[in-house]
């Protein structure tokens, strides 16, 4: 008679095969949520800090500027063409008097910042929000108190091509 301890039977192997292929179905829906996630918090995380950028032209040159202009001030280092398309835009209103930020994450999802706070958020002393509101998903008639909507959806859509051209 033969020992059977340490043999493999074909039912053990189908359990061991369909646990793993559970656990790896689990596990790789877990992280593409997690990346889709990751990429939108890049995306707000550029619009921040192009609206630090923003706040550090508005102390030291007293007013917003655009892109070039923050480059070219040394507010944000140079955009270097090799790290694949810009992802973020920003322009100033009538004067520098205000800023718009547009961020697109790799997601598709487009967020917005301005350097208004809206009125009904309470602020706390030395909040982060005191300078710059917290990046919104940006909808088709998303109003910002200082760019006319066309303006800030043409500024989206600029985006967007740049990352299609880049795609094909």
């Amino acid at each position: 008679m033969k020992s059977e301890a340490g043999a493999i039977n074909v039912t053990g192997a189908l359990v061991g095969i369909i646990v793993t292929g559970t656990v790896g179905g689990v596990a790789a829906t877990s992280s593409n949520g997690m990346i889709q996630t990751a990429q939108d918090m890049a995306a707000r995380q550029n619009a921040a800090q192009v609206g630090t950028a923003q706040e550090l032209a508005k102390i030291m040159d007293g007013r917003y500027t655009d892109l070039a202009g923050l480059e070219a001030d040394g507010h944000m280092p140079a955009y270097r063409a090799a790290a694949g398309p810009r992802r973020f835009a920003t322009q100033s209103g009538a004067g520098g008097t205000c800023f718009v930020i547009v961020s697109r994450s790799v997601t598709g999802r487009t967020y917005f910042a301005t350097d208004l706070i809206p009125a009904p958020e309470p602020l706390e002393p030395n909040s982060a929000t005191d300078l710059i509101p917290a990046p919104e998903p940006l909808e088709p008639n998303s109003a910002t108190g200082c760019l006319l909507s066309s303006q800030v959806q043409d500024m989206a859509r600029s985006l967007e091509e740049a990352a299609a051209a880049t795609s094909s």
